[in-house]
Protein backbone atom coordinates (compact mmCIF):
# COMPACT_ATOMS: atom_id res chain seq x y z
CA UNK A 1 0.00 0.00 0.00
CA UNK A 2 1.14 3.57 -0.83
CA UNK A 3 1.01 5.20 2.43
CA UNK A 4 1.44 9.29 0.49
CA UNK A 5 -1.25 8.42 -1.76
CA UNK A 6 -3.71 6.58 0.83
CA UNK A 7 -3.39 9.61 3.58
CA UNK A 8 -4.10 12.11 0.03
CA UNK A 9 -6.95 9.95 -0.23
CA UNK A 10 -8.29 10.32 2.97
CA UNK A 11 -8.09 13.34 3.21
CA UNK A 12 -9.78 14.28 -0.09
CA UNK A 13 -12.63 12.18 0.97
CA UNK A 14 -12.87 14.06 4.38
CA UNK A 15 -12.64 17.45 3.52
CA UNK A 16 -14.72 17.67 0.23
CA UNK A 17 -18.01 16.78 1.82
CA UNK A 18 -18.05 19.00 4.44
CA UNK A 19 -17.22 21.81 2.14
CA UNK A 20 -19.96 20.67 0.37
CA UNK A 21 -22.57 20.47 3.12
CA UNK A 22 -20.86 23.52 4.49
CA UNK A 23 -22.00 25.10 1.26
CA UNK A 24 -25.74 23.97 1.78
CA UNK A 25 -25.72 24.97 4.89
CA UNK A 26 -26.99 28.26 5.40
CA UNK A 27 -30.22 27.20 2.78
CA UNK A 28 -30.41 24.09 3.85
CA UNK A 29 -30.97 25.23 8.00
CA UNK A 30 -33.67 28.13 6.77
CA UNK A 31 -35.86 25.29 4.90
CA UNK A 32 -35.67 22.90 7.53
CA UNK A 33 -36.41 25.42 10.05
CA UNK A 34 -39.60 25.70 8.40
CA UNK A 35 -40.67 22.24 7.92
CA UNK A 36 -39.02 20.99 11.66
CA UNK A 37 -40.64 22.54 14.45
CA UNK A 38 -38.77 20.81 17.35
CA UNK A 39 -36.10 22.83 18.44
CA UNK A 40 -32.44 22.12 17.75
CA UNK A 41 -34.67 19.87 14.90
CA UNK A 42 -32.44 21.86 11.89
CA UNK A 43 -29.34 21.55 13.57
CA UNK A 44 -29.74 17.81 13.87
CA UNK A 45 -30.62 17.29 10.35
CA UNK A 46 -27.45 19.22 9.13
CA UNK A 47 -25.50 17.21 11.60
CA UNK A 48 -26.57 14.31 10.24
CA UNK A 49 -25.70 15.24 6.39
CA UNK A 50 -22.21 16.56 7.32
CA UNK A 51 -21.81 12.24 9.73
CA UNK A 52 -23.21 11.18 6.38
CA UNK A 53 -21.43 12.76 3.47
CA UNK A 54 -18.01 12.15 5.21
CA UNK A 55 -18.75 8.80 6.55
CA UNK A 56 -20.32 7.31 3.14
CA UNK A 57 -17.41 9.02 1.02
CA UNK A 58 -14.98 7.39 3.24
CA UNK A 59 -16.73 4.16 2.95
CA UNK A 60 -16.99 4.45 -1.24
CA UNK A 61 -13.18 5.08 -0.84
CA UNK A 62 -11.94 2.26 1.60
CA UNK A 63 -13.70 0.07 -0.54
CA UNK A 64 -12.92 1.20 -3.89
CA UNK A 65 -10.15 3.11 -4.06
CA UNK A 66 -6.92 1.89 -5.30
CA UNK A 67 -3.90 2.22 -2.72
CA UNK A 68 -1.21 -0.16 -4.71
CA UNK A 69 2.56 0.76 -3.81
CA UNK A 70 2.84 0.73 -7.79
CA UNK A 71 -0.44 2.52 -9.11
CA UNK A 72 -0.26 5.85 -11.13
CA UNK A 73 -0.96 8.77 -9.11
CA UNK A 74 -2.75 10.06 -11.18
CA UNK A 75 -5.15 7.35 -11.74
CA UNK A 76 -5.45 6.94 -7.82
CA UNK A 77 -6.55 10.81 -7.59
CA UNK A 78 -8.79 10.45 -10.47
CA UNK A 79 -10.38 7.51 -8.66
CA UNK A 80 -10.51 9.00 -5.17
CA UNK A 81 -12.38 12.36 -6.70
CA UNK A 82 -14.37 10.25 -8.59
CA UNK A 83 -15.66 7.78 -5.13
CA UNK A 84 -15.71 11.27 -3.01
CA UNK A 85 -17.80 13.42 -5.89
CA UNK A 86 -20.10 9.89 -6.12
CA UNK A 87 -20.60 10.12 -2.29
CA UNK A 88 -20.87 14.16 -2.37
CA UNK A 89 -23.87 13.47 -5.24
CA UNK A 90 -25.46 10.41 -3.35
CA UNK A 91 -25.86 12.46 -0.16
CA UNK A 92 -27.22 15.80 -1.17
CA UNK A 93 -29.54 13.80 -3.58
CA UNK A 94 -30.36 11.60 -0.74
CA UNK A 95 -31.26 14.97 1.66
CA UNK A 96 -32.97 16.59 -1.29
CA UNK A 97 -35.06 14.22 -2.03
CA UNK A 98 -36.20 14.06 1.65
CA UNK A 99 -36.77 17.98 2.06
CA UNK A 100 -38.81 17.33 -1.00
CA UNK A 101 -40.76 15.02 0.09
CA UNK A 102 -41.76 16.98 3.67
CA UNK A 103 -42.49 20.21 1.32
CA UNK A 104 -44.92 18.27 -0.70
CA UNK A 105 -46.69 16.44 2.44
CA UNK A 106 -46.75 20.30 3.56
CA UNK A 107 -48.15 21.56 0.23
CA UNK A 108 -50.49 18.61 0.11
CA UNK A 109 -51.73 17.59 3.51
CA UNK A 110 -54.56 15.68 2.75
CA UNK A 111 -53.65 11.75 3.09
CA UNK A 112 -53.70 9.18 -0.04
CA UNK A 113 -56.87 7.78 0.96
CA UNK A 114 -59.00 10.50 1.27
CA UNK A 115 -58.05 12.28 -2.12
CA UNK A 116 -60.34 12.12 -4.85
CA UNK A 117 -59.13 9.31 -7.41
CA UNK A 118 -57.45 10.99 -10.62
CA UNK A 119 -57.96 9.81 -14.09
CA UNK A 120 -54.70 7.89 -15.72
CA UNK A 121 -55.43 9.94 -19.13
CA UNK A 122 -57.38 13.29 -19.16
CA UNK A 123 -59.18 11.77 -22.62
CA UNK A 124 -60.91 9.12 -20.64
CA UNK A 125 -62.14 11.32 -18.19
CA UNK A 126 -63.96 13.38 -20.71
CA UNK A 127 -65.58 10.25 -21.94
CA UNK A 128 -66.75 8.97 -18.74
CA UNK A 129 -68.38 12.61 -17.86
CA UNK A 130 -70.27 12.66 -20.90
CA UNK A 131 -71.48 8.95 -20.60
Amino acid sequence: MNTTTFVLSLALAGSLPIVAVRYLEPILVKVLRGICDAEGGAEFWVRSAYLLAVSGTLVLLLSFGRFEPLADPVDVLRRTLWLVLAGVFATVAFIASRVWKQIARMLDPAPLATRPAQPVNPAHAAVRSTS
